[in-house]
């Protein structure tokens, strides 16, 4: 098993090679910051641009904006209708989306390397140049809201929303992404256009592009497109605390659902500090599937107290927390689930971590960027909020650090977050009626 593992590890290194081309990372004078990965497997080449515009972003007044605005920048440019915007990039055998999430708005434009020209032609159109028709705001705005509706109606949704309310309370990200009915129903057209022109400026903007193409002439294509448009003003973002209630009790709230919903939220290290990637090792380690000591605990046995666990990292500028997510369709389980989850946890810092634990986690990491990297549809998606909360160093030496990782650095990290647990429970919980 040894030997293989060793003949495994050479054959990644020699997969990053071939695959890992020339990267070149600069800012344009109006303050964008572009990215360019050469990836020669596919003739295709991918274009990301992360706007630092999102809830977090947003106000209690204009909550939803972000997300509305990026409904409406397919509608049609200064030079460009909706159908020449949506179009023509299929028209190229392209790929043009978009999304929202709280720190962040990306616009992900995929097109064959022959039409890259004309592709960040349309991405830069787009960004910049969009007129927000007022013909299609109303019909936009009824497509937001009924998203909202179908959001309210989705049970997981609720629950998250409910863990992030609590969690992130009096701060920014305690707002949805998606805002509220009221608000989008009643926004004026004028409004949005003022938060376009605030936050849509390319000193607000980060450009990741990776695939088939010679940097130079990319350069010059980049240049030519983004570097045109001149600086703007952004709007600082206000300054805030987070500071999530930690304490020993489940904070619960009723819903008509059939399944609990539980998650237990912990401190975790900042993506800037030492101990994250053995911390990170740790959490999946947690997050291991049957090979768990938590999804064992939770999931195995006779009589199982949960029906699914996942484990994951929230990663944000301001703080890292560690969410253990739960379902079980006994809600009475919910304080044995929380009593087992921190027995497990305080089980770890006296826990001896193997050379073998830690590959166990590199490995599958060092396998899935490689697969990333082959499908530059997904790659912008995935890499999105990195670039917005951590930076394109933190992407870029993400496996180099995971891999130096030491089994004593695991246990130190384990050691240090999990002796002495602070924790914050919620649970959504079955009812007839909401409460």
């Amino acid at each position: 098993m040894r030997k293989a593992l060793v003949v495994l590890f050479i054959c990644l290194a020699g997969w990053s090679i071939a695959l890992a081309g020339k990267t070149t990372i600069y800012t344009l004078p109006n303050g964008m910051e572009i990215i360019l990965k050469e990836n020669h497997t596919s003739p295709l080449v991918s274009s990301v641009v992360v706007v630092r515009a999102g809830s977090k972003y947003e106000n209690d007044q204009n909550n939803g904006f972000t997300h509305l605005l990026e409904h409406m920048l397919f509608n049609g440019t200064e030079t460009r209708s909706r159908e020449e915007l949506n179009e023509g990039i299929k028209d190229h055998g392209g790929y043009i989306n978009a999304f929202t999430q709280q720190a962040l708005t990306g616009y992900l434009m995929v097109i064959p390397r022959e039409y890259t020209d004309y592709g960040l032609d349309v991405q830069a159109d787009q960004l910049f140049h969009s007129i927000l028709p007022e013909a299609e705001f109303p019909k936009e705005r009824d497509i937001v809201a009924e998203e909202i509706k179908k959001d309210n109606d989705n049970v997981e949704t609720r629950a998250q929303d409910f863990f992030t309310s609590v969690v992130f309370a009096g701060t920014p990200y305690a707002r949805p992404v998606i805002g509220y009915e009221a608000t989008i129903k009643n926004v004026a057209r004028d409004s949005v256009m003022d938060y376009y022109k605030e936050h849509y400026v390319p000193n607000n903007m980060t450009a990741l592009i990776i695939g088939d193409f010679e940097t130079p002439q990319m350069q010059e294509l980049v240049n030519k497109y983004f570097g045109a448009v001149p600086a703007g003003n952004p709007p600082a973002l206000p300054e805030f605390k987070i500071i999530p209630p930690y304490k020993a009790e489940i904070q619960i709230k009723k819903f008509p659902t059939k399944t609990t919903f539980m998650q237990i939220t912990l401190p975790a290290p900042l993506y800037s500090d030492s101990d994250y990637y053995a911390f990170d090792v740790l959490t999946q380690i947690l997050d291991s599937g049957e090979s768990s000591p938590l999804n064992k605990a939770l999931t195995g046995g006779e009589k199982p107290l949960s029906n699914e666990v996942s484990v994951s990292l929230d990663i944000e500028k301001e703080i890292s927390l560690l969410n253990i997510s739960i379902k079980t369709d006994k809600p009475e389980n919910i304080q044995p689930i929380l009593d087992t989850t921190i027995k497990v946890l305080k089980e770890l810092p006296v826990r001896k971590f193997t050379a073998k634990d830690v590959s166990r986690v590199v490995v599958p990491n060092k396998v899935n960027e490689i697969k990333l990297e082959e499908k530059l549809h997904y790659y912008g998606i995935m890499k999105a909020p990195y670039l917005a909360t951590c930076g394109y160093g933190f992407l870029e030496n993400y496996i180099d650090n995971l891999s130096s990782v030491a089994p004593a650095q695991v246990e130190a990290a384990a050691m240090k977050y999990f002796k002495n647990l602070k924790y914050v429970a919620c649970a959504m919980v079955p009812a007839s009626e909401v409460e």
